[in-house]
């Protein structure tokens, strides 16, 4: 019998070692998957930065060109390199009316086969050129460069090919029209519609196809006697006009020198801005540029990046950046004692004034901004306290509130939020003033991402 019972005690004491051992464990394993499965708290270490505020647009660039036609019928030969510089009353292309000098080339295509080393040395640089500006997403200035490398451009330019042609023809007795510039500057034989678009034609309704058709004049095609052949563009300067929002209107109404990047080119270029308004009514940035025109010929539309400032501070996360509330209580109601502490003289229920030690977290010009306290205690000011001006009757009742952008300070283990005044940002990072009250300092630690903790709430680095 008493074994019976021993037995059963023994059997009793095993089951309460099993069910603690079995707690232990699933506290152990809930911990373990808790911690897993949190989010982990992580900081940046606060560093000193810049940063160039870029705003992106796609500008019609303008220059003073003109289009000009032919003064006949026949196939045209050209005699000028495209994007060369020309002066006016220089020879720039031939008109064959009969069409008998297209049939001696093609029976002598070693005519067009040999090119001197001046022609190799052109043709080597625009490849150059043409290799380092090409994108895909860009495609069709692949045409416009194919007709200004035809054989017959290269053939025929230069002093020595214009007189190569001309032997030619008078040996042949062929009939043919010389046509000089009209004009000094640079020629292309790239023509878009846009030859004669001023600023004044302007409106946001142009932007919204920016891949005008190009024709292209390819030397050896007949051309028909009126129809536009070439430009000439008579001046280094050129415009860039993009469309601005009236947000972005007043923002750079007082900008004047700007710098402008381009991708595609990997240039920056620095020119004078001005705002007008199109015909529409709509506003319009215009950049005044006077270098580098030739990297746009064929360009009538084009994208870049405008550069406004750079500015330089405290570099941050712009995920750090949360925003907190706080009573405003107007400056006027604000007393400093003789020991120096400030605070705020309230009513209370029996009519006496109370002194109120208040911590100020910032001033401005209008308020001072107070903490708003969690509880209810009576030492601190909370909604509906009744405020009194020193020496006066004035009175103002705690109530009104704003929010000011800041980050969370981790340098104690726990998060102290910490004012920030931000100068400039972008998606990632945020430049903020250096040395501003209640702020941050280089090296500070704090939350990466702001919204995942709260004010006072420990925290494991």
């Amino acid at each position: 019998m008493s074994n019976t019972s021993h037995l059963k005690k023994r059997r009793f004491f095993f089951n309460i070692e099993g069910v603690i051992f079995a707690i232990i464990a699933l506290y152990i394993l809930f911990s373990v998957v808790s911690f897993m499965r949190r989010d982990q708290i992580r900081f940046y270490e606060v560093r000193e930065g810049s940063l160039v505020k870029e705003n992106q647009f796609t500008g019609l660039i303008l220059r003073n060109e003109k289009a000009y036609a032919a003064k006949k019928s026949g196939y045209i030969h050209f005699t000028v390199m495209e994007g060369r510089r020309v002066s006016k009353n220089a020879e720039l292309y031939t008109l064959d009316e009969t069409g008998n000098l297209e049939n001696y080339l093609s029976e002598h295509p070693e005519l067009l086969g040999s090119l001197n080393e001046k022609q190799i040395m052109e043709l080597r640089q625009r490849l150059e050129n043409f290799s380092r500006s090409f994108e895909d997403n860009r495609f069709y200035t692949l045409y416009s460069f194919q007709s200004g490398m035809d054989n017959n451009h290269f053939s025929f330019s230069g002093e020595e090919g214009v007189k190569q042609l001309n032997s030619i023809l008078s040996n042949l007795g062929i009939a043919y029209t010389t046509g000089t510039a009209e004009e000094a500057g640079v020629v292309s034989y790239i023509l878009d519609g846009f030859e004669n678009f001023k600023e004044s034609d302007l409106a946001e309704e142009v932007f919204k196809k920016t891949d005008p058709k190009k024709e292209y004049v390819q030397g050896g095609s007949k051309v028909e006697e009126g129809s536009l052949i070439y430009k000439i563009i008579s001046a280094s300067k050129w415009n860039v006009y993009f469309p601005l929002s009236e947000e972005e209107n007043k923002e750079l109404e007082n900008k004047h020198k700007v710098i402008l990047h381009f991708d595609s080119q990997n240039l920056d270029l620095s020119g004078e801005l001005f705002l007008v308004r199109g015909k529409d009514g709509k506003s319009f940035g215009k950049v005044e540029l006077s270098n580098y025109q030739d990297y746009f010929l064929e360009d009538r539309f084009v994208a870049f990046s405008l550069k406004e400032r750079e500015e330089n501070g405290l570099k941050i996360p712009a995920s750090a950046v949360v925003k907190k509330d706080f009573y405003v209580v107007p400056n006027e109601f604000l007393s400093t004692l003789e020991d120096g502490s400030q605070g705020f003289y309230r009513k209370e229920s029996d009519g006496n004034l109370k002194f109120i030690p208040t911590e100020i977290y910032r001033k401005d010009q209008q308020y001072a901004y107070i903490d708003i306290p969690k509880n209810q205690d009576s030492s601190v000011l909370k909604t509906g306290d009744v405020l009194i001006k020193q020496e006066s009757t004035d009175s103002f009742i705690i109530g009104p509130t704003k929010s000011l952008e800041g980050v969370y300070n981790i340098n104690k283990g726990y998060a102290v939020f910490r004012q920030i005044v931000p100068l400039e940002k972008n998606d990632e990072y945020i430049i903020v003033k250096k040395d501003t009250s209640s702020g941050i300092e280089v090296y500070d630690h704090i939350v990466l991402q702001g919204d995942m903790v709260s004010d006072g709430q420990l925290i494991f680095q």
